[in-house]
């Protein structure tokens, strides 16, 4: 390491919450650094002691490393200080072994441990990859240390990287994916380490099957990994002369190979483990959510005694029971030209018995009936006017002169008293104004008549070319006014006005004509509209689904956006519950909470077994969507035309993307866990899955269990008996030179040793092979593709047919007919072969702009094999629901610097799987994770 200096990170600066640890001992360097030299380890932190602690902290440096360039070979440049893999391996063994040239000389006997960029380690696996990419530290590069508290209560800190919950000890690992060669050898492009696929079986099986291994197989119609026949001791019929000169070659070389590990006794066959059940991920959640389920949870005092009620809850709103105020038509005076008036003096000064009945006007401020500038609109709520003469507030003032002149010639036209506009009949005080925004559902209940005013702005005479329809249409489009037509009175015709138009005769519509004639989303639209006429009635989940559905239609055109959650509380307005609007939440947040507080049959369970299939969400990478300020709603276009205001309105609405790439419905799915708060960040509190741990480090010997036959009994008897009787007999025949009797005792012994031994390949492959009654279940993954017989080569040591394709467990899986035997029989295909390559219909892009990789999962329990694409390889599978006799298995990867399993993809399992899976507690689950900040990692082995 030479006599560079190092600068431990202080990290004692006063934290907001604190902790009763000390944190000195965060970067304890590992015993093998040399002394006078610090290499700080991201996983050399972990401390006992049981003291709660906020693992969502990330507690900024105070001092930066000072490293020395000569440690690490780069490629022209200086390594940042954010690089957490600059830490990762131990320094002095790739020293040692770049000293001594160990790759170059021992690359012939191992390529894959000895590549040429691998680095070693002293821990498994010993051999790998550093990745090419790292998540940088916010804050312009400034180091940040992040905590986790795994279950036992242990802490570790340090940069982020890619790590996932070990079920062996339950300490948060770093990640390492086995690769197939193909993948091992390019570039490590990703934020993961790699390492090459290991062959995991025993080598007395591996060298039993050694003769019929590399066969060579006569115009095959595929390679010969994808068989057996020909290339296996199952097809010696098939066999041609260069197979058996082959065989002959490397028979008696595998014969005396066994003879001498027959010597030694072997851990053939695996362990069971968990009580022959998967993997289970040692995971617990440790901090408040956002809002609970269950308030008395939440973060906080308590709420008084009493303030929960079956019909009076504090965390609702309040309903609106008449408007905050109404356009009287006997109220116009000259002070007063528009008539506002507080409904209940209305009331009082007519006897105190009779409600005022008011007629709802609805219209458009988006190139209709244009609102004052955001300058005047500040002035007003802050002092009550504004004198703000530009061209758009005197187009407001001449549009709204025009809409309050139409309202009252629909009003006396309706013979009603008053009307009611957003334009002067809303509070001016800043936090009831919001309130009356969020209640004109409410007022349109109470409505007579929905009267709809349409017009251009500024002008009181429509060209030539717009009809009114055309305006219509255009008002129709708008996320707000949807509602109001739904919510009109029942039976009731709508009314349009066109400014410049005909007073004495207005377009008259009743609510079944407009989704043919105004919306876009006709048969989505027609099913609500029946629910509301009494024609129709729809379920509680079909009513959610169905107006999210068009009220994302609406949102994404362009609606000019008030708060992340408009669109909640667009729909909050068709609900019997509503919270109260938060201004912090997020658009998913604010769904949530109005999930919740309905009885929308499991809505958000159901949405995270979904596997959205939409390429429409994939329009930008998210660079260029975090450029842009995603809390103004300008609409204006960019440079390739695409609306900005569209797309970032996708953007904070993925969730609302309910199209299954399996065609499923919500109410298709029975959903087996529970929502039981909201998290940060657009995550909620799920509990109550079923979970297991996938591995992607190595294989592991499966323990199996087959029949016992008479022929395998046998078998085992004389395998295992070789090595006695063979001494035996070299023993009696040594010692017995003079005795006939002795010399033919020896003889038999030496007689059966030698025949087992020459039929030893086949025994050990009779003996450990056959039909499989039960196995251990595990979860295996790997980036990359190979086929079912190299698969089953480096798990069990020889292919023996025991795996199958899953034929529809993702969405790059193939099935067809198999006639051979049944009619009707289904087989799952390789997806290669099916045509799912490169360009396979499953993407190569995710929702987040992120590359799809290919990855392959391996279930040892039903033994199916399933390739899938990911952004990046999922260490958890959580079971949430089922559908169509299949359990929607979440593939989660794990983010431990904020304790969160993010959803990559969705497969399907068979429902055995739940019998050999445990559960799971409370758990912080995000349907989205977006790709942070990434850094380039070039680096070397050090010299």
């Amino acid at each position: 390491m030479g006599d560079a200096s190092y600068t431990v990170p202080s990290i004692h600066d006063p934290l907001p919450d604190p902790h009763g640890y000390n944190v000195d001992s965060y970067y304890n360097p590992p015993a093998y650094h040399p002394p006078g030299s610090f290499a700080p380890s991201t996983n050399n932190v972990s401390m006992s002691d049981a003291i709660s602690g906020n693992n969502e902290f990330v507690a900024p440096l105070t001092a930066q490393q000072k490293l020395n360039a000569d440690d690490y070979g780069v490629h022209d440049f200086k390594v940042p200080n954010d690089n957490p893999y600059r830490f990762d391996a131990d320094s002095l063994l790739n020293r040692f072994s770049n000293n001594l040239h160990l790759k170059r000389i021992f690359h012939w006997l191992d390529p894959k441990f000895f590549h040429e960029r691998a680095w070693f380690s002293w821990t498994a696996p010993h051999s790998y990859q550093l990745p090419g990419h790292y998540y940088r530290s916010e804050n312009g590069g400034r180091i940040y240390i992040y905590r986790h508290r795994d279950v036992f209560r242990r802490k570790h800190a340090g940069l982020n990287d890619d790590r996932y919950l070990d079920p062996i000890d339950g300490r948060v690992e770093k990640l390492f994916v086995q690769t197939v060669n193909e993948i091992y050898d390019t570039d490590n492009d990703t934020t993961w380490r790699r390492t090459y696929i290991k062959n995991v079986s025993p080598w007395l099986i591996r060298l039993a099957y050694w003769p019929y291994s590399h066969m060579p197989v006569a115009n095959p119609e595929f390679s010969a990994d994808y068989g057996l026949g020909e290339s296996s001791s199952t097809g010696i019929g098939a066999w041609k002369q260069e197979q058996w000169l082959h065989i002959s070659l490397r028979w008696l070389p595998s014969c005396i190979g066994l003879l001498l590990l027959m010597i030694f006794p072997t851990d053939v066959e695996g362990h069971v483990r968990n009580h022959g059940c998967y993997d289970p991920v040692p995971y617990r959640y440790w901090s408040y959510p956002l809002s609970a389920r269950n308030f008395r949870e939440n973060k906080g005092q308590m709420p008084k005694p009493g303030s929960f009620g079956t019909t009076n809850d504090f965390r609702l709103s309040d309903r609106c029971l008449r408007p905050r105020l109404l356009c009287f038509l006997d109220r116009i005076t000259d002070d007063d030209p528009r008539g506002c008036l507080d409904p209940q003096v209305w009331i009082d000064e007519h006897g105190g018995g009779v409600e005022p009945t008011y007629i709802f006007i609805s219209y458009t401020a988006e190139n209709q009936f244009e609102r004052r500038c955001a300058d005047a609109r500040r002035d007003v709520q802050s002092t009550g006017s504004s004198y703000c003469n530009c061209l758009q507030c005197q187009n407001a003032a001449s549009d709204a002169e025009a809409l309050h002149r139409i309202a009252r010639k629909a009003a006396r036209n309706a013979n009603v008293a008053a009307y009611w506009t957003d334009q002067c009949c809303m509070s001016t005080d800043k936090a009831e104004l919001q309130e009356d925004v969020y209640r004109i559902s409410d007022v349109v209940r109470g409505a007579a008549k929905i009267v709809i005013v349409v017009g251009r702005t500024g002008q009181d005479r429509l060209p030539p070319s717009v009809t009114t329809l055309d305006l219509l249409k255009e008002w129709g489009t708008r996320m707000w006014t949807w509602p109001e037509v739904l919510l009109g009175p029942a039976g009731e015709k709508i009314q349009v006005y066109t400014r410049g138009g005909d007073m004495r005769a207005p377009l008259e519509i009743s609510k079944m004509e407009f989704p043919a004639q105004v919306w876009d989303d006709s048969d989505v639209a027609r099913q609500l509209i029946d629910n509301y006429e009494g024609s129709l009635a729809l379920s509680r989940l079909e009513l959610v689904v169905l107006a999210l559905e068009c009220l994302k239609r609406r949102v994404e055109t362009g609606t000019t956006k008030y708060l992340e959650g408009d669109l909640s509380y667009a729909l909050m307005g068709l609900l019997r519950q509503r919270p109260k609007v938060d201004q912090t939440d997020s658009a998913f947040q604010a769904f949530a909470r109005l999930s919740l507080a309905n009885d929308s049959d499991r809505l958000l369970e159901r949405m995270i077994c979904l596997l959205p299939f939409d390429s429409n969400h994939d329009l930008m990478s998210n660079d260029r969507y975090y450029s842009q300020n995603a809390g103004t709603a300008t609409g204006n276009s960019g440079q390739d035309g695409t609306d900005l205001l569209s797309e970032d309105s996708k953007k904070r609405h993925y969730w609302t993307n309910l199209d299954d790439y399996w065609g499923a419905k919500l109410w298709d799915i029975q959903p087996m866990c529970q929502v039981a708060g909201i998290g940060k960040d657009d995550t909620v509190i799920l509990d109550g899955a079923y979970g297991a741990t996938i591995h992607w480090d190595s294989f592991q010997r499966v323990a199996i269990t087959t029949r016992e036959t008479w022929s395998r009994m046998l078998a085992r008897y004389f395998v295992r008996g070789t090595p006695a009787w063979f001494f035996t007999g070299v023993l009696t025949v040594a010692f017995s030179p003079n005795s006939p009797t002795g010399k033919g005792i020896g003889a038999l012994f030496l007689m059966i040793a030698i025949v087992t031994i020459l039929l030893s390949p086949m025994l050990i492959l009779h003996i450990y092979g056959g039909k499989v009654w039960n196995t251990q279940p595990w979860l295996f993954g790997f980036e990359g593709h190979m086929s079912l017989r190299k698969i089953e080569m480096k798990i069990f040591g020889f292919p023996s047919e025991r795996l199958s394709w899953a034929p529809y467990a993702s969405n790059m899986s193939h099935h067809r007919v198999n006639s051979e035997f049944l009619e009707d029989e289904c087989e799952g295909m390789d997806p290669l072969l099916a045509g799912e390559n490169e360009t396979g219909g499953a993407g190569t892009v995710s929702t987040t702009g992120e590359r799809l990789r290919l990855f392959t999962l391996v279930d040892t329990n039903t033994m199916t094999v399933t390739t899938f694409r990911a952004a990046r390889p999922p260490t958890v599978a959580l079971l949430c629901g089922s559908e169509g006799g299949m359990q929607r298995a979440v593939m989660c990867s794990y983010d431990w610097t904020n304790q969160c399993l993010w959803r990559e993809t969705v497969l399907r399992m068979e429902t055995m799987a739940l019998q050999k899976m445990p559960r799971i507690g409370r758990v912080r689950f995000g349907l989205r994770r977006w790709q942070g900040e990434m850094g380039r990692s070039d680096l070397l082995p050090p010299d």
